[in-house]
């Protein structure tokens, strides 16, 4: 990533990104800037060198940065009914990529990013972030300001080929060769004082050039009187002077409607003015306005978004209201008309407050929260009742909690104390952030009374968003369970907050219940699938059944159901996903002993979390750097998500960070690491025994088990073992507690049972692997000790455990030289592993790219890769080879 300013450093880098994306590196050329740098401009030259219909550009602008997928749309991506999901999105538009016609680069021209919709950023960013081997450059231009930059920039740090410019203004040269394109003798001292004037804008250069010639420029100098630049709607000001009224009044119109500019006979309406056509005639010549032919009706629309907000300036209040209240009548869209109608108006208006919510209500039942909040917020500003006032206010700032754009919100946490509403506010804004604990303190403080002095729709939503807090928290399951009751028999409910209210009940009811009304396994099983998976709501229970088999150990059904739930997501039919539901995935697979399959979707589930991580999904990220052999990756996830678990202790997120500490730490950890595993459990998160009555995954029994059993504690591993023997058993848990006895015992007789359940193996592959571990390092007589160590090597390789086999091979006087030092995957990178996977499974190209969430190049791309380090050359090879790899 280079960070450059001047014009040799800046063609060179340019450079440098086109033949990144020319040799099929997919690459972003980012370029930063402040208004007026070049930023535009830069783009443009980049795009002319490549053929037209291998082009697509989208600007995105203020007024568009509420609407869901819109620099999409301006792409060509076919937005109607597609998921804002970022997987699904980035879908959308890698395959819309693979329409284009030609050959050569795909050129991808994005502006002013700062006003971009975060769904968009989001799905450019997945997109590049997976391609590979396709012949794409991204060329994104943006100011360094706001909250949309800050969400670009750290997309950017996922995608693996970035070229970065920072234009900080023209030199003195630079400016000068600017001046000679009009006038060729312009001097050098002009040129110094024009860009210490502008900054070395060229944008505003330009427009003193159009406005004065160069030699009132010199007079100008000279005087020290140059024109303020910087307040370009002056300098606008003195341009429109000069044109015809009529013109003037044109071009007006255009900046009154907005960026998409419109049609003429609309134009003339607005503008007062018959003859549209002479007068967008002398704008075009002006270089002020751009004519869209490509459409049936041809649309004008201003050049750049700064020409048209100096234009918008420059308008008499009076004539902005009228044109406003013109197109508010003559446009068809709903949304449009009001915009216009808000412009319009001088006063309160009540009417148009309540037309305003009422689209907004429209919004939100869509699921365009973002789009919701700014409508309610202007039906605010419009409504002259202080108490409907406020309630729109609190209605917006949870449609912005809703959509994650937490900075847009009119309350901070200094605000706690002040009212109901902002301790809601304050309370929904950080479970959003999941920060649980924080969250359930304020949200409980709301009383019942504060809670009736709400409308019902704010009290239903405050109650499922404190019963969620509560459950993600750890805290009173029986109190979320009664916000819930109370919430669930009003009148109102919310598709926004229902996923949670499920969530949250299911896990609190299984906390409170009776051990003999508590869910068993077979009553979980009993509901057929297809019948869940018929209804929305029947979707989310399908979800949290996958979770609860997941971690239960129950991988092939926690598999069948959550594989139905993320196919939802990527067709856009169900929105509650921040990654946990992949990563639940990942997991299951990962004990079933398919670990590339468990690669892929920890992958996914990275791609698909919004702007912060769940505890679920950050506690399984670990997992990620088991697979790959990475200790150093496997141990920071390790402490990120602990971190993130501290701050928000959702019970089956702490169950899930210690199933997944206990499994990274026996692939990856160290001696040390698992000797003080359990004290540092017990420091950050409290006693595991605090749980032994309740009802847990019984994954969590095993690695409760083990990490006993490493701190020295074999009394209490055995306990934990019988619990996994007793409580609702599943149908591996006899010689799984049988092994977890055996292997804190070090009689003769618990040796001679241990090497017996490894002749027989466990039905779970990923503690099957752990037992022969076990057996191996159990072993002290040779050959025996040898063949176990041979042996257990080999079904660490079967599942792509390569550095704990390894670490058995290497230790001193290993007979097990001859076995190979890898298995046929691991010389693959991560994502070609995701790929050689569903290769081996049978799937085609364009399976592959479904369910990869790329497209069908970036899997020719990889494939060629993988038979190139494999050896193979052909599916039918590299299925032979993985056969015998695995003998």
């Amino acid at each position: 990533m280079a960070i450059v300013t001047g014009s040799m450093d800046v063609q060179a880098e340019v450079a440098h990104a086109i033949t990144l994306a020319e040799s099929g590196t997919p690459t972003v050329l980012d370029l930063e800037g402040h208004a007026g740098f070049g930023k535009t401009y830069l783009a443009r030259e980049v795009a002319r060198r490549f053929s037209a219909d291998r082009v697509l550009r989208a600007t995105a602008y203020e007024d568009t940065q509420s609407d869901p997928l819109s620099l999409l749309q301006q792409l060509g991506v076919p937005v109607a009914g597609l998921s804002s999901n970022a997987l699904s999105a980035s879908r959308a538009l890698g395959a819309h990529l693979d329409t284009l016609p030609g050959t050569g680069p795909v050129i991808v021209v994005l502006d002013d990013l700062q006003w971009a919709d975060p769904e968009s950023l989001d799905a450019v960013g997945v997109l590049m972030e997976r391609m590979a081997g396709d012949r794409v450059l991204v060329v994104a231009g943006h100011r360094p300001i706001g909250s949309r930059h800050a969400r670009w920039v750290t997309r950017l740090r996922d995608v693996p080929s970035v070229v970065r410019v920072v234009l900080a203004g023209l030199d003195d040269e630079e400016t000068l060769a600017l001046l000679h394109e009009s006038t060729p003798e312009a001097p050098l001292s002009l040129a110094k004082r024009l860009r210490v004037h502008t900054g070395g804008s060229p944008l505003f250069i330009r427009s003193l050039l159009h406005e004065y010639a160069i030699a009132d420029l010199e007079l100008l100098a000279e005087r020290h009187e140059l024109p303020a630049s910087q307040e370009l709607v002056a300098t606008m000001g003195e341009r429109l002077s000069r044109l015809d009224p009529a013109a003037v009044a044109t071009l007006s119109a255009i900046a009154v409607i907005g960026v998409d500019g419109a049609e003429p006979f609309i134009l003339s309406a607005v503008a007062d003015v018959s003859d549209v056509t002479t007068a967008l005639d002398i704008l075009a010549k002006q270089g002020l306005v751009v004519i869209d032919r490509a459409s049936p009706a041809a649309r004008a629309r201003i050049f750049h978004g700064v020409v048209q907000a100096a234009v918008y300036d420059n308008i008499p209040p009076a004539t902005r209201e009228r044109m406003h209240a013109i197109a508010a009548a003559r446009l068809t869209s709903p949304g449009e008309r009001l915009r216009h109608r808000v412009a319009a108006a001088r006063s309160a208006d009540d009417g148009l407050a309540a037309d305003l919510g009422a689209f907004a209500d429209a919004l939100h039942e869509a699921g365009r929260y973002r789009e919701a909040a700014r409508f309610r917020r202007q039906a605010a500003q419009l409504s002259s009742d202080p108490d409907e006032r406020g309630g729109l206010i609190l209605d917006a700032d949870l449609e912005s909690i809703f959509a994650l754009d937490l900075d847009d919100l009119s309350v901070d946490e200094r605000d706690v104390g002040l009212s109901t509403r902002a301790r809601l506010v304050v309370g929904s804004k950080l479970a959003a952030q999941r920060r649980f604990v924080e969250a359930s303190d304020i949200l409980t403080s709301l009383t019942d009374p504060d809670l009736d002095s709400l409308d019902p729709l704010a009290a239903y939503r405050a109650r499922v968003m404190r019963a969620w807090s509560l459950v993600a928290a750890g805290r009173s399951a029986a109190a979320a369970l009664h916000d819930l009751d109370i919430a669930e028999t009003g009148s109102v409910t919310d598709a926004a907050v229902r996923g949670y209210a499920v969530i949250a009940r299911g896990q609190a009811a299984q906390r409170v219940a009776p051990v003999e009304q508590r869910m068993s396994i077979p009553g979980l099983l009993s509901v057929d699938r297809a019948q869940l998976a018929s209804s929305p709501q029947g979707v989310i229970a399908l979800a949290w059944r996958g979770a609860v088999m997941s971690l239960t150990g129950m991988p092939n059904e926690a598999i069948g159901d959550l594989t139905l739930v993320t196919s939802r997501f990527g067709a856009g039919q169900m929105e509650f996903a921040d990654g946990v539901f992949h990563a639940l995935q990942g997991f299951a697979y990962f004990v079933n002993g398919q670990w590339p399959r468990a690669e892929m979707m920890i992958d996914l589930s990275r791609g698909d979390r919004p702007l912060y991580a769940a505890p679920l999904s950050a506690a399984i990220e670990p997992l990620a750097g088991v697979i790959a052999g990475d200790p150093d990756r496997a141990r920071a996830a390790l402490g990120e998500a602990r971190r993130i678990r501290i701050h928000g202790p959702q019970p089956a997120a702490v169950h899930a960070g210690d199933i997944v500490d206990v499994l990274t730490l026996f692939f990856v950890g160290s001696l040390t690491d698992q000797t003080d595993w359990l004290e540092g459990r017990i420091r950050d998160l409290g006693s595991p025994d605090d749980w032994a009555d309740e009802q847990v995954p019984h994954l969590w029994y095993v690695a409760q088990a083990i990490g006993a059993g490493w701190a020295g504690h074999p009394e209490a591993a055995i306990r934990w073992a019988e619990l996994l023997r007793t409580v609702d058993p599943p149908p591996w848990s006899s010689d799984i507690a049988d092994w977890l006895e055996a292997r804190v015992d070090t009689s003769p007789i618990a040796t001679i049972r241990l090497a017996e359940l490894a002749r027989a193996g466990l039905s779970l592959p990923v503690l099957n692997a752990l037992l022969q571990v076990d057996v191996a390092q159990r072993t002290v007589t040779e050959p025996e000790r040898s063949a176990r160590r041979m042996h257990a090597a080999s079904v660490l390789r079967a599942l792509g455990a390569d550095h704990l086999a390894k670490s058995l091979r290497d230790e001193p006087n290993s007979a097990m030289e001859s076995e190979p030092e890898n298995s046929l995957l691991s010389v693959l990178s991560e994502r070609e592993r995701e790929v050689a996977a569903l290769i081996l499974e049978g799937l085609s190209y364009t399976q592959v790219a479904k369910e990869l969430f790329i497209t069908r190049s970036t899997v020719s791309f990889h494939l060629s890769r993988i038979y190139a380090k494999t050896g193979t050359n052909s599916r039918h090879e590299l299925i032979a080879a993985a056969r015998q790899n695995s003998v």
